[in-house]
Order: C-alpha cells, then structure tokens, then sequence
C-alpha cells in the first residue's frame, strides 16, 4: 500500500489541530500551522506513523498530505 490510511490521517488531523495558531496569532503575527512536513513531526509522531504502515514513500506522503491540509481553505 503507498497511500496513508485512514488511522495515519487521523492522527496527522489531530496533530494538526492541536497545532492550529489562534485567530489573534494568525491576524497580528501572521502565524501558520507549523506542521508542514515529515520533519515538523516529532520523534515520536513518526515511529506512530511508521508502525501503524511504514511504506518507502511514507514521508512523501505525508508531505504531500500535509501540503494538501494548508492549502485546502485558500482561495
């Protein structure tokens, strides 16, 4: 399998969340999500990743994905 599953994406979301800025950061300091790729994520984060399905391509994917995440309420 070369795409994340549903159980990688979850965690990625929840992951996300709790690293979302708040509206007054975003507005006066022009901050963003600091996940944006597989070396934002913690030790940790990634052996999760890694033992739910550890493909060759898992941290592209998941780059990809978290691409995917900041860009998608854009435009």
């Amino acid at each position: 399998m070369r795409e994340l599953t549903k159980k990688q994406k979850k965690l990625l979301d929840q992951w996300w969340k709790d690293n979302e800025p708040s509206k007054e950061a975003e507005i006066l300091f022009n901050k963003t999500n600091p996940l944006g790729s597989w070396e934002d994520l913690t030790l940790e984060q990634q052996e999760a990743l890694e033992k739910i399905n550890d493909t060759e391509i898992l941290c592209q994917e998941v780059n990809s994905y978290l691409w995917d995440k900041r860009f998608e309420n854009v435009g």
